[in-house]
Parts: C-alpha cells; sequence; structure tokens
C-alpha cells in the first residue's frame, strides 16, 4: 500500500486512488476501444480492495467485471451498473448497491476477512445477513451522493470534434424547454450505440469503425454497460492522511487530522447537494465535458463558468483535476479545458489550483498548501 495517498489517471473518469490502508479504483474503464490509448490493461492489476462506478455507460463500466473477478474488490454501484455486473457473473457479496446519501464505511481485507471469520467485532444487523465489520474498524469512509450526467451540446450531425469549456453552445428552444437526462438516454440507445446500424460501412472512417466493432464485442464478454446511466452518482472519501487508523479516530481529532478527495464524474450537479456538502473537500475531480447540467436543466453560460460555479460551492477546493476531456472514440473526440482552468485559477486568487494529470503518471495527491 501507498505510504501516502496517490492518485493515477487511466484516462476519460477512471483513476487508481491509493491510500496507505486501501487501493480504490473510481470507475474502471480498462477495456477501451483501440483506437484510443490503452493506459492500464486489466492483467496489469493484481489489487485492487473497492470499485466505485459513477454511472452505467459504455466509457465507465467496461472492465469492472473483470477487475473485481481478478481482484475480489468490492464495486460500489447503482442499480443499473449492478444488475450489469451481475450478469457478468460477479458474486452477489462483492456488490453493493447504492443510490445517493449512504455513507459507506470501507475496510482493509484483513478487517473483512476476519469479519467472515467472526474474530473482531461486528456490525449490527439481522440475523441472515452477511457479517460485516464494525464501521469503528472502517479506514476510509465514502459518502455517497446523487449526481447528474451532462447533457448533450449539440446535435450528433454537427457535434463539434473539440469542445471549449469557454464557449456556451447555443441552446434550441426544445433543448431551452426540455431539455434533461431523457435526451442523452435516447441519444445513447437510439443514437451512439446504435451507430453501427445506421452508419453503412463504407461510410465509416477508420476510428469510428473500430468503435462500433468494439462495441460488438465488448457486449458479447464480460465488459457489459447499459445505455441508461441508472442515475449518476458522485462520491466524498474522507480518510486519514498518510496513516493507518479507523476514520472515526480522524474524524474526532479534527479537520487537521483526515484529508477529503470528491471524485464527480460528469459535468453536472444538484446546488444544494454540492453547496451543502459536509465535509468539504481539500481536492475534487470534476467532470469537464458536455453541456453543464445544472439542478436538470442547461445551464445557460459556459462549462468553465459552471465549474468556477461548482468550485465556489465546494469552498474553494485546494486543488482541481479535471476528467472526461481526453480522448474519445467518437464526436467530440477531446474537450479544452483551458478557459475553464484560467477562470477557476483567476476567481479564486490561486487558491485552487488545477492538476493537469500526465495519464498512468503516480500523484502525490493532497497538497501541503
Amino acid at each position: 500500500m501507498a505510504q501516502q495517498s496517490t492518485l493515477e489517471w487511466f484516462g476519460t473518469t477512471t483513476f487508481r486512488l491509493r491510500t496507505p490502508n486501501l487501493t480504490i479504483f473510481l470507475d474502471a474503464w480498462l477495456q477501451r476501444p483501440p483506437s484510443i490509448p490503452q493506459h492500464l490493461s486489466v492483467n496489469e492489476v493484481t489489487e485492487a480492495d473497492y470499485i466505485f462506478i459513477s454511472h452505467a455507460h459504455f466509457d465507465h463500466l467496461p472492465g469492472a467485471s473483470e477487475l473485481a473477478l481478478r481482484t475480489g474488490a468490492i464495486v460500489v454501484a447503482n442499480s443499473t451498473a449492478i444488475s450489469c455486473l451481475e450478469r457478468a457473473g460477479v458474486p452477489s457479496n462483492q456488490l453493493l448497491q447504492v443510490a445517493g446519501g449512504e455513507r459507506i464505511p470501507l475496510f482493509t481485507r484483513a478487517i473483512r476477512e476476519a469479519a467472515r471469520s467472526g474474530t473482531c467485532a461486528l456490525a449490527p444487523g439481522p440475523p441472515g445477513a452477511p457479517p460485516l465489520p464494525h464501521p469503528s474498524l472502517a479506514v476510509v469512509a465514502a459518502h455517497c451522493w446523487p449526481s447528474l450526467h451532462c447533457l448533450i451540446p449539440a446535435s450528433p450531425t454537427n457535434m463539434p470534434a473539440t469542445l471549449d469549456t469557454g464557449l456556451a453552445y447555443p441552446l434550441t428552444p426544445e433543448q431551452k424547454n426540455w431539455g434533461s437526462t431523457l435526451d442523452v438516454n435516447r441519444g445513447m440507445i437510439y443514437g451512439l450505440l446504435a451507430i453501427g446500424d445506421y452508419v453503412p460501412a463504407e461510410q465509416r472512417d477508420g476510428k469510428l469503425q473500430t468503435f462500433v466493432q468494439w462495441l460488438e464485442d465488448v457486449n458479447t464478454h464480460r465488459g457489459c454497460f447499459s445505455g441508461h446511466d441508472g442515475g449518476q452518482l458522485m462520491f466524498n472519501f474522507v480518510l486519514p492522511e498518510d496513516k493507518v487508523e479507523p476514520v472515526e479516530a480522524a474524524l474526532a481529532k479534527g479537520e487537521a487530522a483526515y484529508k477529503t478527495l470528491l471524485w464527480q464524474a460528469h459535468l453536472g450537479a444538484y446546488e444544494g447537494i454540492v453547496r451543502n456538502m459536509k465535509p468539504k473537500p481539500d481536492v475534487a475531480i470534476l467532470g469537464a465535458a458536455g453541456r453543464p447540467n445544472h439542478d436538470g436543466r442547461p445551464f445557460v453560460g459556459t462549462a468553465a463558468e459552471f465549474l468556477r460555479e461548482e468550485v465556489n460551492w465546494l469552498d474553494k477546493p485546494k486543488r482541481v483535476v479535471w476528467c472526461l476531456h481526453d480522448e474519445c472514440p467518437v464526436k467530440p473526440f477531446t474537450v479544452d479545458v483551458k478557459v475553464a482552468t484560467e477562470l477557476v485559477e483567476k476567481d479564486t486568487a490561486r487558491a485552487t489550483r488545477v492538476l493537469d494529470m500526465t495519464h498512468a503518471k503516480l500523484y502525490p495527491i493532497f497538497p501541503s498548501h
């Protein structure tokens, strides 16, 4: 295990968070189309204690089942993602279904094994429930919150190759009055995931052809996913920084004894939840692609302006990391986050600094300033 908390980014919204106590994957898109870089293979992973899934789409879930089966990790996800993982053969004792609002105690593997053998304090529960360690033995706490998927910035026929966080994409009257994640579901199920049905092979470029083949292949294996996100989730991780001790002990000592990392995989949020979140994060990983989704409505303004609002709702975390902005197999292929970075750092007088992560590079995640 790491002696301090570190973070690695493997593209899109998939990260590996290592603490002195645990190895945690945030999303698990490790089964990627060959048209975009593969920064980590499932076969390279030898250790994982928990896997947290933001939602069940094609660029977040594939790889989670193989990773869980390979490592024995517990997967925390919404009901749609859990159903996919059950169909893929992941045992029920490795699946934890959540919907937002839960406070989840995370345990070392040794404590989990001790609970199974009845050699540690157990949480109270009904007689037929599997043994669970007492929460006082948890070394990390994960607070689960409802969140929102981004909205669609343009129609599939005029989607730009690169989204710019500094541009406000025009809203049609329909989008203004009715735009919601129903459009995302409809576009995903009948558009993107069916693209091989309505784009003839002779009209596909190499990247699109590869993506169509990947879609067909990944659904025949354990890398399952859904056209419905199942309800977007975000997670706020509370951990004793650089220490192996129960998180309850750190919380009792006060803010100086623990650190907090928020992971939000999409450009959308319920303002009230983010404003009132406690504890506030020291580090926030924020999705930066798409049209911002503010309380279930299209945000009027740029992605950069929405991200600035989020950072302020979170009381200006010391460090921000963008995600969802790198290479995608279909349009938009990338997101330009330059304006978002400049706006956030300027608005906070650089109290918040944006960390531009390189894929597969190890970063100590909690800043010293």
